[in-house]
C-alpha cells in the first residue's frame, strides 16, 4: 500500500489547481485561433482572469461528490448536469437536450451527437478524478469514464480516462515520459486514443518539436478547433518538452487551437507532479488566489479561491480513500468529514436499440445492477411506460457483485401523442420485496417531415464534346460529363407553400408526378438518401408543421451541403448564398412562430451525392444560436 502524508497531498492538489488556472488565464484570450503563434511570456498575459469551463465543470463534479460521496453512478452525473449546467455550446448543449428528454449517460453523450462527440469538453475535466484517487489510476479512469459519457463518446472518453490516470500517477511519478507511458495501461490498447499518443511519443524520439507539431496538425487537424485528437496530441507534445518547468507553458500556448485546454491540462499535470511549494514564485504571483466560475454553473456553492477549492478537493479525497484500498493518507484536518446518503445499489442503463412505436420495431435496454452492501439482495427490476409493455426481471445477487441484463422495449399499441418530444418510461428497483427507487427516463422523439421529390433536371449546357478529344465515336451522342451529371436548377420553381397547402387540402399530395414520403427521423440528422434511389444533383423539399401554445421566437438551425431556402408559411425567411460544409450550424434563421400551426418548408438543392440534412430548433431569447439551448418542447409534425 502506498502512503502519502496529508501535507504532501494538499501541496500537490494545490499545485495542480494553480497549474490548471494558469493555463486557463493564458489560453482563454486566443482560444479558437487555429494557427501556431509566437506569443512572448510576459506578466501582462496574466492581467485579466477568466472563468473557464475547463475548471467550472470540475467544481460542478466536486460539489456532487461532496453531496453524494464516492459511490457514484451514471445518473448522478446526468442529474447534476441537468440541475446545474446552463452551457449551451456544442456537445454541452446536445447533452443538455438529451438529458432534459430523459436520457442518462452514456446515452446522453452518444445520442444525436455526431459532430462534437469527440471534442475537448470532457478531457479538460480529467484532473479532479486523479486528485481524488492519488496513486490509483484505474479507479480515477473509472470515474472519468462516467464523467465523459455525459456528453461524449469514443476518443474523448478514452482521452479523459487517460489524463485522469496520468493525474493519479503524477502524485508519485516524477518523470514525464514515464508518466505518459504508464497512463496508456489504463485505456484500451486498440483505441484510437492509445495509438495516437503512442505515435506522438514515437515521433518525439525522431523529430524536432516543430516537426512533430506540424505532423500533428497534418495528421489530426480538424475544422472544429475543439476536436480532441489534435489537442490531446499537442498536450502530450507540450509535456514531453516541458522539462517540468512552468515556463514551458508558453510553448503550449504557441500551439494555438483549443489553447486554454492544452495549456491548462499540461499545467495541471505539471503542478501535481512538482507540487505548489516548488513552483516558481513568479508563477504563484501571476496566478494569484482568485477563483472565477462561469455564471452558467448555477445552484451550487462555488469556492472563491484556489486554496478553498484545494481544501474541498482534499476533503473529498480523504473520503474517497477511506473506501479505497491502495493508498493511506496521513491525518488531515479534524473537520474533514462529511455526510453522504447511504446506498444499497448502483445502477446504470443504456438504450442499446431504440424502439419505433409507429413501425412496431422493438428496442432493448441494457442494465447493470451492482450490490454495494454486505448482504445478498433479492432484486426486482421493472420497466414501465404508458406506451410500452411492462418488462421485468427478478434475480438474487451476492454482496459486491454486478448483474448485467437486458430488457425489451416493445410498444403496447398505445399511440404516442404526435407532438411528444420524448417517449417516457420508468425504471423501478425493489430489494427484498420493498420498492427502493423509481427513475424517470425518456427516449427523444424527432417528429416527422414530408419529403417531396427529388426533382431532377438535366443540364443541356454539358452536352458538347471535348473540343480537342471528342468524348465518343458518335458525335450525335452527348458528352460523357453530361451523361454523369444533372443540373442544380436553382431558378426552377417546383413547389411553393401555397401549392403544398392546396395538395394537402385536396388530399392529392401523394397523387402528384413526384415522390411524396413521410419521414420519421430518429435524431436531428436525416439521411434523405435512404428514402430515394440514385446519385447526382437533386432538389428535394421538406415540409412540416410546428404547433405553438403561444407566439414565440425560435432559431431554426440546419446542417447541410445543399443550397438552402426556408419558408415560414408564405414568407421566404432564408436563402443561402452558396454551398457550405455540413455542420449543425451551417444555416440558421429566426422564426417568429405564431400561436397555433406554423407551416415550415425547406428547399434543398444538392450538388453532391451526400443527401443528409440536420435540423433542430433552438430557443431564441434574443441571443445568437451559439448562446442558445436546443429546444425540447416543440415538435416537427408532418400533416
Amino acid at each position: 500500500m502506498q502512503k502519502m502524508e496529508y501535507n504532501t497531498y494538499y501541496d500537490k492538489v494545490l499545485g495542480g489547481w494553480v497549474g490548471k488556472c494558469a493555463g486557463g488565464i493564458l489560453g482563454a484570450p486566443i482560444e479558437g485561433f487555429k494557427r501556431f503563434n509566437t506569443i512572448a511570456l510576459t506578466d501582462s498575459l496574466f492581467e485579466n482572469n477568466f472563468p473557464n469551463d475547463d475548471l467550472d465543470l470540475q467544481i460542478l463534479w466536486l460539489d456532487m461528490v461532496l453531496k453524494k460521496g464516492s459511490l457514484l453512478m451514471p445518473r448522478d452525473f446526468s442529474e447534476h448536469w441537468k440541475n446545474h449546467v446552463d452551457f449551451p455550446w456544442n456537445e454541452y448543449g446536445v447533452a443538455t437536450r438529451n438529458i432534459m428528454l430523459g436520457l442518462h449517460n452514456p446515452d446522453s453523450g452518444k445520442h444525436n451527437n455526431r459532430y462534437w462527440n469527440e471534442s475537448m469538453g470532457s478531457p479538460i475535466r480529467s484532473e479532479l478524478w486523479g486528485m481524488l484517487c492519488p496513486g490509483q489510476p484505474e479507479r480515477a479512469a473509472a470515474y472519468a469514464k462516467m464523467d465523459s459519457t455525459v456528453d461524449h463518446t469514443g476518443f474523448s472518453v478514452a482521452a479523459e480516462e487517460y489524463l485522469s490516470a496520468c493525474a493519479a500517477l503524477a502524485f508519485f511519478e516524477t518523470d514525464i515520459p514515464t508518466l505518459l507511458k504508464q497512463g496508456l495501461a489504463f485505456i484500451d490498447a486498440d483505441s484510437s486514443c492509445y495509438h495516437m499518443i503512442a505515435r506522438v511519443m514515437d515521433w518525439n524520439t525522431k523529430y524536432s518539436y516543430e516537426v512533430v507539431a506540424g505532423k500533428i496538425k497534418s495528421a489530426y487537424g480538424d475544422a472544429d478547433f475543439t476536436s480532441a485528437p489534435m489537442n490531446i496530441a499537442f498536450t502530450v507534445l507540450s509535456l514531453l518538452h516541458s522539462g517540468k518547468s512552468f515556463d514551458s507553458l508558453i510553448d503550449a500556448l504557441r500551439l494555438g487551437h483549443d489553447s486554454d485546454c492544452i495549456v491548462a491540462t499540461a499545467g495541471a499535470l505539471l503542478g501535481i507532479m512538482v507540487g505548489y511549494e516548488k513552483l516558481p514564485e513568479a508563477w504563484k504571483e501571476r496566478v494569484g488566489n482568485e477563483l472565477m466560475v462561469s455564471p452558467e454553473i448555477v445552484g451550487i456553492s462555488c469556492p472563491d479561491t484556489i486554496t478553498e477549492l484545494t481544501k474541498l478537493t482534499c476533503k473529498a479525497g480523504m473520503h474517497f480513500n477511506e473506501v479505497g484500498t491502495h493508498l493511506a493518507l496521513g491525518d488531515g484536518p479534524a473537520d474533514n468529514s462529511f455526510t453522504v446518503p447511504a446506498r444499497q445499489f448502483l445502477i446504470a442503463n443504456e438504450v442499446l436499440e431504440t424502439p419505433d412505436l409507429r413501425q412496431n420495431i422493438p428496442g432493448k435496454l441494457a442494465i447493470a445492477y451492482t450490490n454495494v452492501t454486505d448482504a445478498e439482495h433479492e432484486v426486482s427490476l421493472a420497466c414501465t411506460s404508458p406506451y410500452l409493455n411492462e418488462a421485468s426481471e427478478a434475480f438474487r445477487i451476492p454482496a459486491g457483485q454486478t448483474k448485467q441484463l437486458t430488457l425489451p422495449l416493445v410498444g403496447n399499441q398505445q399511440t404516442l401523442p404526435k407532438h411528444a418530444t420524448t417517449l417516457p418510461y420508468t425504471l423501478s428497483v425493489s430489494i427484498n420485496g420493498s420498492e427502493i427507487d423509481e427513475q424517470e427516463n425518456g427516449i427523444p422523439q424527432y417528429g416527422s417531415w414530408l419529403l417531396l421529390g427529388p426533382f431532377i433536371a438535366d443540364d443541356p449546357g454539358l452536352e458538347p464534346h471535348h473540343p480537342i478529344y471528342p468524348d465518343h465515336g458518335l458525335s450525335a451522342l452527348p458528352s460523357a460529363r453530361y451523361m454523369n451529371h444533372d443540373k442544380v436548377a436553382l431558378d426552377t420553381e417546383y413547389l411553393t407553400p401555397s401549392k403544398i397547402r392546396d395538395y394537402l387540402s385536396e388530399k392529392s399530395l401523394f397523387h402528384q408526378a413526384f415522390m411524396a414520403t413521410k419521414v420519421r427521423p430518429n435524431e436531428m440528422n436525416i439521411p434523405l438518401g435512404n428514402h430515394f434511389y440514385g446519385k447526382g444533383e437533386r432538389t428535394v423539399y421538406l415540409y412540416t408543421e410546428i404547433t405553438c401554445e403561444k407566439n414565440e421566437k425560435q432559431w431554426l438551425c440546419l446542417g447541410t451541403t445543399a443550397y438552402t431556402k426556408i419558408w415560414h408559411e408564405d414568407e421566404l425567411v432564408y436563402t443561402s448564398e452558396d454551398q457550405k460544409r455540413k455542420w449543425p450550424g451551417t444555416h440558421f434563421t429566426e422564426l417568429s412562430l405564431k400561436k397555433g400551426k406554423n407551416g415550415i418548408l425547406i428547399r434543398l438543392d444538392f450538388a453532391t451525392d451526400t443527401f443528409d440534412v440536420e435540423i433542430g430548433l433552438k430557443d431564441h431569447l434574443e441571443k445568437h444560436p451559439h448562446q442558445s439551448q436546443w429546444n425540447t418542447t416543440l415538435q416537427f409534425t408532418a400533416p
